[in-house]
């Protein structure tokens, strides 16, 4: 095997090569259902961001009138902007205040209403902004009566001046919600009650964890690869902590990540482990309900939306497959990552950039597949040297070209339900 070959066949474990998406789909009486936001944050959110939108039409409808001469001659609305203004300075308040209300009666559902650390930070800023903007329209209103035109003047500079610095952060949290692909799936969020039909399987960055046996004597420290709702991998490093404990043992987690606030530690048992690269890689399963882990996890901002807010609408399969890419008139074989009816992730040393569109091929003897389709690159990430991981995007797949690709995904699925199944490369 050459260099090239195994830098492609052995990524790096320290670096996270793509965002890895699997799925379980649920039977019926195990589905999830999760209220990202409660019904009364969601009513203050939609009043504030109707209030909001209708202000700066009015704003910008009484600026036009004001100051450029049309031929027809537009409506004075600014008692409109004032009356609004008024509305929306009495009705935040009321509104906050009742969702801040204990209600008695609990929701058959998670809710997850934390944020995490730059929501926090957009949600506090936002909040100053609207506050001066807010006593800036309210003194300007209250003037109105009193014929000061230099201090009007003065206050009605400042409110126009926060208003246009606000408008950098409403522009941003509306490309974030509607337009950004990454993140606008949680928009459905804020509109309704969703359920969880399949589990994700997830990467989160940062994510560490502390074990420790039933007296909680040890503290074994290790570093979580992947983690859904009935489990997670933790690569531990091996030592001296192994003379004093059998690795069964360890039968409680406590999750770290700099996005947790409080402590979240639940009870695991070992459902398999080995040994590679002098670490030991071990799979634990939750003690507890599919229901009540849901509860803790996604309770908590961080969890929520590296576990269900997933930015693939199709699921995928984790296959290690050889592919030959082309661009041009370059052509490589790469390593197929994960294969879905959305898209695939690759590492290939082949530098190609976002929005190329590349000619992909995979064939196999047994069973007999020769599968051709294009893909739209949309995710870029560089791992070492010469080496990179894209995330594709198939695009106008013929009839013949999907039902090629089902016949992939129900080949990686027989291998995953029976090991010993192979796949074998053409020749």
């Amino acid at each position: 095997m050459t260099e090239l070959d195994s830098s492609i066949s052995e990524p790096s474990n320290e670096q996270p090569l793509h965002q890895h998406v699997g799925f379980e789909v649920l039977p019926e009486r195990d589905r999830i259902k999760v209220s990202r936001f409660s019904r009364r944050i969601r009513l203050l959110h939609w009043f504030n961001a109707i209030a909001i939108i209708g202000l700066y039409t009015l704003a910008l409808q009484s600026l036009i009138s004001s100051n450029i001469i049309f031929k027809f001659e537009l409506a004075d609305l600014r008692s409109w902007h004032i009356t609004l203004g008024i509305s929306w300075i009495i009705g935040i308040p009321i509104l906050w205040i009742i969702t801040r209300l204990q209600v008695q009666r609990r929701r058959p559902s998670v809710i997850s209403d934390q944020l995490i650390i730059k929501q926090r930070l957009f949600l506090f800023t936002s909040v100053g902004l609207m506050i001066f903007m807010a006593f800036s329209g309210s003194l300007l209103a209250l003037l109105r009566p009193y014929d000061i035109p230099q201090l009007r003047s003065i206050i009605l500079l400042l409110h126009g001046f926060i208003a246009f610095a606000y408008l950098p952060l409403l522009a941003t949290h509306i490309y974030l919600a509607i337009l950004q692909r990454d993140s606008r799936q949680s928009l459905r969020t804020m509109i309704s009650d969703v359920q969880i039909k399949y589990l994700i399987h997830n990467h989160i960055p940062k994510l560490h964890c502390g074990l420790s046996d039933q007296e909680g004597i040890l503290f074994i420290k290790g570093k979580i690869s992947e983690i859904n709702l009935r489990g997670f991998h933790a690569r531990i490093e091996q030592g001296s902590w192994q003379k004093s404990i059998v690795l069964n043992q360890l039968v409680h987690v406590a999750f770290q990540h700099p996005e947790l606030t409080e402590e979240l530690t639940l009870p695991v048992s070992i459902y398999s482990d080995y040994v590679k690269d002098d670490c030991l890689h071990v799979n634990f399963n939750f003690d507890l309900p599919l229901q009540e882990v849901s509860r803790q996890l996604l309770s908590r901002g961080v969890f929520f939306r590296a576990l269900f807010l997933a930015r693939r609408h199709a699921p995928r399969l984790s296959c290690h497959y050889p592919v030959t890419i082309s661009h041009g008139k370059q052509g490589m074989i790469a390593q197929a990552l994960d294969i879905g009816l959305g898209g695939m992730g690759i590492i290939v040393p082949l530098r190609l950039s976002k929005g190329d569109t590349v000619q992909i091929h995979l064939q196999l003897k047994n069973p007999a597949i020769d599968w051709h389709a294009q893909g739209l690159i949309v995710v870029k990430s560089h791992i070492k040297n010469n080496d990179y991981s894209y995330g594709l995007c198939f695009k106008n797949l013929k009839k013949s070209e999907s039902e090629q690709l089902a016949r992939v995904l129900l080949n990686i699925k027989n291998q995953q339900s029976n090991k010993n199944i192979h796949y074998w490369p053409s020749e």
